[in-house]
């Protein structure tokens, strides 16, 4: 109910874009099962983590149809940003020459919000990646991002917490998580294939918690 009235409070008040044409949209119903709600996977790579001051520099997605990843219909951006990466080129692999190459956020921006006017945003650790968006949203468009979203990460805490599981340090990472439920590693810090690993996570975080046809959406919003 607050992300619709939200919504309806934001669209009133935006000018015609893309962003208020995502508001538009209806969102799912959260008794649906997940079998029937569409999902973009979304990563962001970005010089620092930092949204005020930061940019991202990458951004891959994969969306999820019917329970099934759609890799075909995958997408992968390298962002043009302004100044350096400096030291996060270390984490990404993206270098100056890279980003100098890349394409402009207000370009990439749009077909990302198109596919997100039917799909439950999914990410890891998805606070991050949506303070990124939410700061491209309002500075290009004068709102934020309000989405319905799912994170593999409460995801997960919340399914071995109510096992007993003791997780150690770092064992809520990514590539730790993959491991524990029998996912094999994939390349780490690249928007793309992170995308994918989340994607991969939450499909076997659904399969352990009863298949995509039981699971409701209301059970995995964040």
């Amino acid at each position: 109910m607050r992300l619709a009235l939200q919504r309806w409070w934001y669209r009133r008040r935006l000018p015609s874009g893309p962003l208020r044409t995502l508001l538009e949209a209806s969102l799912p119903d959260r008794s649906r099962v997940v079998a029937a709600t569409s999902f973009l996977a979304i990563d962001l790579e970005t010089t620092g983590l930092d949204a005020r001051t930061d940019q991202i520099v990458s951004i891959g997605s994969v969306p999820i149809v019917e329970g099934r990843i759609r890799l075909s219909e995958a997408r992968y951006r390298v962002l043009r940003i302004e100044g350096s990466v400096n030291r996060s080129a270390t984490i990404h692999g993206l270098r100056d020459r890279d980003v100098q190459h890349g394409e402009a956020l207000e370009d990439v921006l749009p077909g990302l919000l198109n596919q997100l006017t039917d799909a439950v945003l999914l990410s890891h650790h998805a606070p991050f990646d949506l303070a990124f968006l939410n700061a491209a949203c309002r500075r290009l468009y004068g709102g934020p991002l309000l989405v319905p979203v799912t994170d593999t990460l409460t995801l997960a805490r919340t399914a071995l917490h109510v096992r007993g599981v003791a997780v150690p340090k770092g064992g809520f990472r990514l590539a730790a998580l993959r491991a524990r439920y029998g996912l094999p590693p994939l390349q780490a810090h690249h928007a793309l294939a992170d995308a994918l690993a989340a994607a991969e996570l939450f499909l076997a975080l659904i399969a352990h918690q009863g298949g995509t046809d039981r699971v409701r959406l209301g059970d995995v919003l964040r």
